[in-house]
């Protein structure tokens, strides 16, 4: 999602491969549809959609912002030596700066509560945590990868069992935050991004990593696209059925809901070990992940060979997608003004939301609560209209905007920022002569 593929060059082995974006478009449509409602469709196929979306658009995001590393260091030949060493230089700049991008907007949009977790910082910290992989071949990097899905959530229960449970323990993470400055400025700090919310690294980094091993395969090549579309479907169906059957097996059920079972920030909960077994959106178990990688396997596969086969037809989304971090920040905005205005729950949430956003002074008490308007009013006329179909709107404009951004910049206006950034900041180190780095850093 944060990352930047290369520009087209002269060459056709280096030209953007345009299925990326488009896979990272509907990536986008999945996110506007977990925060604004699903476009288009109500009723049923809204509910069902909603939850095919949940959880997997942030995957695909994730396994996405690995390929664009893998791409960004070497492509399909891990570098080596001074190469090596500045392409981890410009990950690390690029990891730093989404860190302080991320808790600005997060800051920002606080206003949102539980409704949003800005997840631009922890891709900052991915990115931080990806640099001893990045001089790997795909194979390494699977076999990393596959490691990270089985070991990481299992670990992260166990870590966070002991903190809740070790006054010690917990003093020392309370001393930490007491210092980490994204803690103290938007509950975005070091332990806060491994370990908690709704993407924590411990789980996440190994859709990096799978992502990272995918990029250093041949894209371009249909035998390729046609073995990780059909690994992706194989993967995914294991994982999904095999979550099914422990769970039947362990006779437990977990699920959303309105008992309380679902983890109010994410990850599965202390005390409930049996969500390990599920593939719930956004507990970060392994099955989760490895389900959700799947998917976005088979994904990936079917947008490289649509837009070598529809390009022209398909540029208009694919251009929205390569403006992922630019469009991730403005729908955050705009949720957090919905919630200001009281008009979240006009576009059709589940009716126990509803009802928290019309408690007015009656919701104190309830932890990370949205800014909703103290009197629970909502808006009339024109702003009414604009919150009920806030998910067409914004994904219409979504795609005008970039087309006519696209028409005299390279990049999207935070992709920009970020990336010339980056090579500022290369630049500045004695280290790295400036010819060393490509367009795209």
């Amino acid at each position: 999602m944060t990352a930047v593929l290369p520009e087209a060059a002269s060459t056709p082995r280096t030209r953007r491969l345009v299925g990326l974006d488009l896979a990272r478009f509907l990536a986008i449509v999945g996110m506007l549809g977990v925060h604004f409602g699903v476009p288009v469709v109500d009723g049923r196929a809204e509910h069902v959609t909603f939850f095919a979306f949940s959880g997997r658009s942030t995957a695909l995001f994730t396994v996405l912002a690995g390929v664009s590393l893998a791409l960004l260091s070497g492509r399909t030949t891990p570098p080596t030596g001074e190469a090596l060493r500045a392409a981890r230089t410009r990950i690390a700049v690029r990891g730093v700066l989404l860190i302080l991008l991320g808790v600005a907007l997060a800051k920002a949009t606080e206003a949102t509560g539980f409704l949003l977790t800005v997840i631009i910082a922890f891709y900052g910290l991915y990115f931080l945590l990806s640099l001893p992989f990045v001089g790997m071949p795909a194979r390494g990097l699977a076999i990393a990868a596959g490691t990270v899905l089985v070991l990481g959530p299992q670990l992260s229960f166990v870590l966070r069992n002991w903190l809740a449970s070790d006054e010690a323990l917990t003093n020392m993470v309370a001393m930490v935050n007491s210092v980490d400055p994204g803690h103290l400025i938007a509950h975005l700090g070091l332990v806060d991004m491994m370990l908690y919310r709704f993407y924590p690294a411990a789980s996440y980094l190994g859709l990096v990593l799978a992502g990272m091993a995918i990029g250093r395969c041949d894209l371009r090549d249909r035998v390729v696209r046609l073995k990780l579309g059909l690994g992706g479907v194989v993967v995914a169906v294991v994982a999904y059925a095999s979550s099914s059957l422990l769970v039947t097996l362990a006779g437990v059920r977990p699920q959303w809901g309105p008992d309380g079972l679902m983890p109010p920030e994410g990850t599965v909960a202390v005390g409930h070990a049996d969500w390990l077994l599920a593939a719930t959106p956004h507990t970060g178990s392994t099955f989760e992940m490895v389900g959700g990688l799947g998917v976005c396997m088979a994904v990936l596969a079917v947008c490289l060979e649509l837009a070598d086969h529809a390009g022209r037809a398909l540029k208009p989304f694919a251009l929205a997608g390569s403006m992922g971090l630019t469009l991730y920040a403005l729908h955050a905005m705009v949720l957090a003004w919905q919630v200001a205005v009281g008009g979240w729950p006009l576009s059709g949430v589940s009716p126990e939301l509803a009802e928290i956003a019309a408690l007015g002074p009656a919701s104190e008490g309830i932890a990370n609560l949205p800014a909703f308007p103290e009197d629970g009013s909502q808006p009339t006329g024109f702003v009414a209209w604009l919150n009920v179909y806030m998910s067409e709107v914004f994904l219409v404009f979504s795609v005008l905007f970039a087309v006519l951004w696209r028409r005299r910049f390279v990049r999207g206006p935070l992709e920009a920022a970020v990336s010339e950034s980056v090579r500022w900041v290369c630049e500045l180190l004695p280290h790295l002569k400036p010819k060393s780095l490509p367009r795209d850093a």
